[in-house]
């Protein structure tokens, strides 16, 4: 992809400690690229760009006119930035149709910040970037960031997201990398080579005890392997999820993958395992992009890998 232009971010020092040293966004025409990072650096990052010319910055939290319509709110929108944008399409996309008449201050959350993401399709900026774009949405209204990033992609625009959401970025973006006080660098999610797992046939595979060990602190902490939820390797380092926490592990995910096969475990993207047994829907985002949602209270998102999804479909049988 051709390269459009570069950004400077400054670095940011505070009581002589650098807390975020100065780096540059490669921004690329028709790319998503993901920054996962805690909200301090992300924050951070917001307050330098918000006045830019070049592109358009999308506010996790920004004003609205409580009184105006959706309709309303979107036509002010357009006519503000002389946009040609047609708005039909754009409340179809974002599924906010039946709520095009409904005043600002009566929607949920989810829903307002689908009107968020519908003025990214009336700005007609080359440059978009979206701060926390999962957070705290609903099933539906994820899915509609990932059409709305799709399509901004399509149109050759330049897409970053700010998240400390992982799982999303792995969804929707092209290239992803990691920003703290050492500075932006890649991410690594692969942490080896997947290895074909062999020895070990359908037909024979033995129920057998094991444990896995993680170690939290100075403790040694040992997991039943259905107590795990899902295992993720990010630059290299292996955690165990267990009921929302994580674990420290300092086994390679194929070493994982071999030991909990039996269990009922699945390679679903190259840097995670899950427990299919704690599966409760295949989610579909676009044509290229695919989630497991776990069961429980806060509904778990793990990427699936396209290449993964008609193994997946084999094992559960659909």
């Amino acid at each position: 992809m051709k390269e459009l232009q570069q950004i400077s971010i400054p670095e940011s020092i505070i009581g002589g400690v650098t807390i975020c040293p100065s780096f540059v966004l490669p921004l690329q025409t028709g790319a998503v690229t993901g920054i996962y990072s805690d909200v301090e650096h992300i924050d951070y990052i917001v307050q330098q760009l918000q006045h830019h010319q070049q592109l358009h910055l999308h506010f996790r939290k920004e004003g609205y006119y409580e009184r105006l319509t959706v309709m309303e709110n979107l036509k002010f929108e357009q006519r503000l930035y002389d946009s040609n944008a047609i708005l039909e399409d754009i409340l179809k996309l974002t599924g906010l149709m039946d709520k095009k008449r409904v005043k600002m201050k009566d929607l949920s959350d989810s829903q307002l910040q689908r009107v968020r993401l519908a003025k990214l399709l009336i700005h007609e900026k080359t440059i978009h970037i979206l701060e926390e774009p999962f957070q705290n949405l609903d099933i539906e209204t994820k899915r509609i960031v990932d059409m709305v990033v799709t399509t901004l992609k399509e149109k050759g625009c330049t897409v970053y997201l700010l998240t400390n959401n992982l799982e999303g970025l792995l969804i929707s973006s092209d290239q992803v990398y990691r920003l703290d006080a050492q500075g932006l660098q890649p991410l690594d999610l692969q942490e080896e080579p997947t290895k074909a797992v062999e020895g070990i046939e359908t037909e024979s595979r033995l129920i057998k005890l094991e444990k896995i060990p993680t170690k939290l602190n100075d403790k040694f902490i040992l997991f039943n392997p259905p107590e795990i939820d899902y295992i993720e390797s990010v630059d290299g380092l292996i955690n165990v999820y267990v009921a929302g926490d994580a674990f420290p592990c300092t086994l390679t995910l194929n070493e994982l993958e071999q030991r909990l096969l039996v269990f009922g475990f699945f390679r679903c993207h190259r840097s995670y395992i899950v427990n299919l047994q704690k599966v409760r829907e295949i989610v579909t985002w676009t044509k290229n992009s695919y989630s497991l949602i776990l069961s429980g209270n806060d509904r778990t998102h793990v990427p699936l890998s396209k290449s993964k999804l008609v193994e997946l479909k084999k094992i559960v049988g659909i």
